[in-house]
């Protein structure tokens, strides 16, 4: 059966889907297509282990839960390759090795125990060569929640937003209202001393009145040359997030 690929828009809901962070981390050019796994099947290789490769690691914790999830995908991205590692090969994330997403032609994911400390991939394309990136999650800062939400306006968030660290490309804060079947998604419009104020993105959904279900999160983009001078292509996209209950009020 065809499925949709989203990774021709901006939009990064839900933060844990892989096509999302690809376009986050510069591969939109793999293009929002409708695909058949026989397809999306012909586009994964078998590492050569010579060719350059472009890690694409992924790092997302929601603060209600006690684990990081976390992706690893490799590309040629000259010839626009999934690459499927070679056995004997492996990307560990704090001592733990993550496995092939089943549903994925080739991905490779797993759980990490939340810590304080960084999160520090260990690539060994080949046995006895290991390449290793470390990140810190990005904290979301916020003082404040806000307990409602008039229709079709701005939201306000206070927080006191630090400046990212040196290494990071981008820094995105994004919220969002699940409203029953509703997805009312907003985007960060600017900050102000009051805080971060955030503006709808399809203003013209209807979202209905009553209580409902928010998230926050911030997302940050690093390159991975930016960490090491062993790989000079790749990223790794953190993200922190947080859910609330909120009240849509006319």
């Amino acid at each position: 059966m065809a499925r949709q690929r989203r990774l021709g828009g901006e939009s990064v809901y839900p933060i844990n889907r892989r096509e999302s962070f690809l376009f986050l981390a510069g591969l939109g050019g793999y293009a929002a297509t409708t695909t058949t796994d026989t397809w999306a099947q012909s586009r994964v290789v078998v590492d050569d282990s010579t060719s350059e490769i472009t890690p694409v690691y992924v790092a997302t914790h929601n603060e209600a839960h006690s684990s990081v999830f976390v992706r690893a995908d490799f590309y040629f991205h000259d010839i626009g390759k999934d690459v499927e590692l070679l056995p004997g090969a492996s990307i560990n994330v704090n001592g733990i090795e993550l496995q092939r997403d089943p549903k994925e032609p080739v991905s490779y994911i797993g759980n990490v125990p939340m810590l304080n400390g960084p999160l520090t991939f260990e690539f060994a394309r080949t046995p006895g060569r290991v390449v290793k990136h470390s990140i810190v999650l990005p904290e979301l800062e916020i003082v404040e929640l806000p307990r409602s939400y008039r229709k079709g306006g701005t939201l306000t968030v206070r927080a006191e937003p630090r400046p990212p660290r040196a290494e990071v490309s981008r820094d995105v804060y994004r919220m969002a209202i699940h409203a029953g079947s509703i997805y009312y998604p907003f985007d960060r419009k600017l900050t102000t001393e009051r805080g971060i104020v955030f503006d709808p993105i399809h203003k013209k959904i209807e979202i209905p009145v009553g209580y409902a279900k928010a998230d926050i999160f911030r997302q940050q983009r690093t390159p991975l040359k930016n960490l090491s001078s062993e790989l000079q292509s790749g990223w790794v996209v953190a993200s922190r997030s947080r859910d609330f209950e909120i009240e849509v009020i006319d």
